[in-house]
């Protein structure tokens, strides 16, 4: 290993030295793994094409299959570095033929820009050819691409702060909420909070998602046993921090509670109790009818167990995260008085201030060689409302429409709002519709408010407005937040409406909005977008090939003889570019096997192109049957898988 290891070492060395200065190169060992490690500062050419104005890692191995050990050495070398590293960017040279993708995945989880170099026989390119590939790697990547929660410094924009002091009033024996807008964030800032508590503070937390199937399947009892045993069982391992294990079977509730109490007073540390995902637990929840009731009975002896420990002096804290903070709002429900009213405070995670926003699309697009003149960055964060998922998406389909070949590149206003308008059109505002619905439906009485905005001169009262305001619907001023708020509202609006405004029973009664719904918005946008590419693409390749074969067929000709004779009457009359729009995507599948010779050195292999192809015909977006996590995860690998190929013409 160390010779193979030493020989690819050297190789980088000599193959980098026409475009760095190589400073520094050692051997490292790190979780079982060994690695070259080298230090280099690019030429004036290189510092400005990557912005790099630093030394950059180059990090090597000789593994057939890359791990993601690779990019958190990566990650721990430049945080350790003191400043004299990159800390966005980094050079992966390995032997792994499916190495590139993963390793720009797992340096996206972790805020880094990871520039892969693959190497099958040991030998790297040179000069002019090495600096193609460094570009082309660099600026294929998109660094906006990130799903799920994010916590890592390099990720974590314009709530650091806010988490601290929220992690801060937790450990002091505080109550606090974050509620919010689907996708704005609370998700992040509460699994940062959880890691503030474990590494700053001597607490005991106990993290409750409410989301779970077995957790709302609960009742008032069932949640408040299961509570006390995952406390038992964490005061026995002496560990600081579980998730709440659901127990199906459960005493009376007056019992639970009883327990709950005694359960918290085993503790000489903060007990801290971290509920995210509320709305599964309250009366907006059809699915789980018993929460109506039980919500009032669970609040109620949560309530009096914190203040029998406040008597004890002991600590307990709690933390709660959902959409609607309407149920902790209201005096009674169904005539019974409301445990939760002034318990659990009325705190929003609203959008983020306008300066952090343009700071994320600034220091984000640094990593894909896209940098933006100030008036860009503020009708980015305008458009988006300045909320930061959204601002991602947007930045992501702005990132797709720029040519690798002139980055880096700086982007001025005028074209960035067209891109933005299109972008808005095409799947913005269907993802801020679908953040909309969901909140209308945990709080309906926000639906008429919210559209009465799209009504000049209209006025609301300053508490609605506030209300509005919090969860960025509506700006200081009481108007649309942004354009794509705006498209959204309109969206809502030309719906036919499902129930009358006083039915409020029945719009509770639906379930929760479904976790799929903007992801499966962005699947139809990136479908469409990838099925305009390959339309055109079998156009142009059947047109090159009607001209430079002897004899053959026009290439209008070849596309209809692929088809039924059926569908082959209907599109006669028509043009060769009408025919391919008019196609459906099996016809278009059919036409390239057909004439596979000419597609095969972009597809490679005919099977598995016609896996993929046949999976993205399954649209999940498109019809009503019950997905599973493994489908829209399929559906992404297979668009992906023809977006690369494509892409490489």
């Amino acid at each position: 290993m160390s010779y193979e290891l030493n020989s690819l070492k050297a190789e980088a060395i000599s193959a980098f030295t026409g475009l760095f200065t190589i400073n520094s190169d050692t051997i490292r060992q790190f979780e079982n793994g060994e690695y070259f490690v080298i230090y280099a500062r690019g030429s004036k050419r290189v510092q400005s094409i990557l912005g790099a104005e630093r030394e950059i890692l180059v990090l090597g191995n000789v593994y057939a299959d890359q791990q993601a050990r690779s990019v958190r050495f990566a990650r721990r070398l430049i945080n350790e570095s003191d400043g004299r590293l990159e800390t966005t960017l980094c050079v992966i040279v390995h032997q792994d033929p499916r190495g590139n993708t993963k390793l720009k995945r797992w340096g996206r989880e972790n805020g880094l820009a990871v520039i892969p170099v693959h190497t099958s026989t040991g030998v790297l390119p040179r000069n002019q050819e090495l600096e193609r590939l460094l570009s082309y790697e660099f600026f294929t990547q998109d660094p906006f691409d990130v799903t799920g929660p994010v916590a890592n410094d390099a990720q974590f924009f314009g709530r650091r702060s806010e988490a601290q002091e929220l992690a801060r009033k937790l450990q002091s024996g505080h109550i606090r909420a974050c509620f919010g807008i689907r996708k704005i964030g609370k998700t992040s800032i509460l699994h940062r909070v959880l890691a503030e508590l474990k590494d700053n503070y001597d607490a005991v937390t106990l993290f409750i998602d409410c989301q779970r199937d077995d957790v709302f399947g609960l009742d008032a009892a069932g949640l408040l046993h299961s509570i006390t045993l995952s406390l038992f069982a964490l005061k026995a391992s002496g560990r600081a921090y579980a998730e709440v294990d659901a127990s199906p079977s459960a005493p009376s509730l007056a019992e639970a509670a009883r327990q709950f109490q005694a359960a918290l007073s085993q503790f000489d540390r903060t007990v801290v109790l971290a509920f995210d995902e509320i709305d599964y637990v309250t009366p907006s929840n059809g699915s789980a009818e018993q929460w109506r009731a039980g919500f009032v009975e669970f609040w109620r002896n949560v309530r009096a167990a914190y203040h029998a420990a406040a008597r004890d002096e002991r600590r307990v804290s709690l933390l709660v995260s959902g959409v609607s903070s309407r149920w902790f709002a209201v005096e009674s429900i169904d005539g019974i008085e409301n445990a939760a009213l002034a318990f659990i405070p009325e705190e929003y995670l609203s959008p983020l201030p306008r300066g952090a926003a343009n700071a994320m699309i600034k220091n984000i697009g640094a990593m894909a060689g896209l940098r933006f003149e100030e008036p860009a960055l503020e009708a980015i964060s305008s458009f988006c409302s300045d909320m930061p998922f959204w601002i991602r998406k947007a930045c992501s389909s702005i990132h797709g429409k720029i040519e690798t070949a002139i980055r880096p590149v700086t982007l001025q206003e005028p074209v960035v709002s067209g891109m933005l308008e299109a972008y808005g059109r095409d799947e913005g505002a269907a993802l801020a519709k679908v953040a909309l619905q969901h909140l209308f439906r945990v709080y309906p009485e926000l639906r008429a408010p919210s559209l009465t905005l799209l009504v000049e001169g209209s006025e609301l009262p300053s508490g609605v407005k506030r209300t509005l305001h919090r969860y960025g619907v509506a700006d200081t001023a009481g108007k649309v937040s942004g354009s794509m708020m705006r498209m959204a509202l309109t969206m809502v609006a030309e719906e036919v409406p499902l129930v009358d405004a006083g039915s409020i029973k029945r719009v509770e009664a639906r379930p929760l909005v479904n976790e799929w719904a903007e992801e499966l918005a962005g699947i139809s946008y990136r479908r469409n977008t990838m099925e305009r590419a390959l339309r055109s693409l079998v156009i142009n390749f059947l047109r090159m090939s009607a001209l430079t074969t002897k004899d053959s067929v026009s290439a209008k000709s070849s596309l209809l003889s692929a088809i039924s004779q059926k569908r082959r009457g209907e599109l006669d009359p028509f043009n060769l570019e009408t025919i391919a729009e008019k196609l459906f995507w099996l016809e278009l599948v059919a036409v390239i096997n057909k004439y596979w010779q000419l597609f095969e050195r972009i597809f490679g292999d005919k099977t598995v192109f016609n896996e993929n192809a046949s999976i993205i015909n399954d649209r999940p977006d498109a019809h009503a049957k019950h997905l599973e996590p493994s489908d829209v995860a399929m559906h992404r690998r297979a668009l992906q898988w023809l977006d690369e190929r494509i892409s490489k013409v």
